[in-house]
């Protein structure tokens, strides 16, 4: 039985290579920094919005620039 990584732990080797990238060594450092402080932090936000207070909360888009319409339509 394998031991699991350490919480928060990301392996991007394995995910470069199942996404077909072959990042160079330093990419794949910055590209580890960036997901190793992302995923905790996404994996935080879904735990706090997975709770019963926010269980009625709807996510909204707001389009700020108005519509035009096509040549011709309406």
């Amino acid at each position: 039985m394998q031991t699991p990584p350490p919480a928060g732990h990301v392996d991007v080797t394995a995910l470069a290579r199942c996404a077909a990238l072959d990042l160079s060594p330093e990419r794949l450092a910055a590209v580890e920094a960036i997901l190793s402080a992302w995923i905790p932090a996404a994996n935080e936000l879904s735990r706090k919005m997975s709770e019963a207070a926010h269980q009625a909360l709807m996510p909204v888009t707001v389009f700020t620039q108005a519509h035009e319409a096509p040549e011709g339509g309406e």
